[in-house]
């Protein structure tokens, strides 16, 4: 039918296209875990001797148990938590932007998204910041409504628009995906992919593992170690480990 032009191609709707902002290269190492150790209390470490180089070609899922460390490492990325023993070494030029849900809790919900980004961002034209909403797909009255009308999805693009504006060489993004519906995760998904930055994903979402890591780090065991294959691999080796293998 669309070959006899009956009907029209069906086109993606552009509603849905995120986009970060390219931001060039850092020379390497970085952001560098030397010997680190780390522990809430002296005698419980959650991580021991950790040597590893997060880089802006870096495409990382961490993945593990849940009380692993995994937040707990990106907080050590970020510099909110420093080290028990061992040195974080970041570049003097290197710009993290975190996502987590508790971004949400700093939304004022009475405010617009426009007026908050107007806020966040002083001395910007209102266009402009119109602009940098629009890129993540939330377009005219969504953009002037109180922010206690959203959904929980519209304000996670609200908080992805905050983080983009900052330019960040790098993302880590923590559970992103808790609001989003597939087709904007997959929108999500294609613009981690264009973007020329570093990303460390934590997400119990295979899906957008699979579509956007490179590499699978395991936390377990006060260690971080490189799985060896991809997160299809690894979902399998949980299976055959709780004995639910095919």
């Amino acid at each position: 039918m669309e070959r006899g032009g009956l009907t029209e191609k069906v086109s993606r709707d552009k509603v849905l296209v995120f986009r970060f902002v390219d931001v060039g290269k850092l020379p390497p190492p970085v952001l560098q875990f030397v010997e680190v150790a780390f522990g809430y209390t002296p005698e419980n470490l959650i991580y021991k001797n950790i040597d590893f180089g997060v880089d802006l070609d870096s495409r990382i899922a961490l993945v593990g148990p849940n009380g692993a460390g995994k937040s707990t490492l990106l907080k050590l990325m970020t510099g909110e938590l420093v080290p028990t023993d061992g040195m974080v070494r970041r570049h003097n030029h290197l710009r993290i932007a975190q996502y987590h849900q508790h971004l949400a809790e700093k939304l004022d919900m009475e405010m617009s998204a426009l007026l908050y980004m107007m806020r966040e961002y002083p001395g910007n034209e209102e266009e402009r910041m119109r602009a940098a909403i629009g890129k993540f797909g939330l377009s005219g009255k969504a953009q002037v409504m109180p922010m206690k009308n959203l959904s929980d999805g519209q304000r996670s693009r609200v908080i992805f628009a905050w983080l983009a504006y900052r330019q960040p060489h790098m993302l880590l993004l923590d559970e992103p995906t808790n609001h989003l519906d597939i087709e904007t995760i997959d929108s999500l998904a294609e613009a981690l992919n264009e973007w020329d930055g570093g990303m460390v994903l934590v997400s119990h979402d295979f899906r957008l593992i699979n579509q956007v890591a490179h590499e699978i780090w395991v936390c377990a065991d006060q260690s971080v170690t490189r799985w060896e294959g991809d997160i299809m691999d690894f979902k399998q080796h949980l299976k055959a480990k709780a004995g639910l293998s095919d």
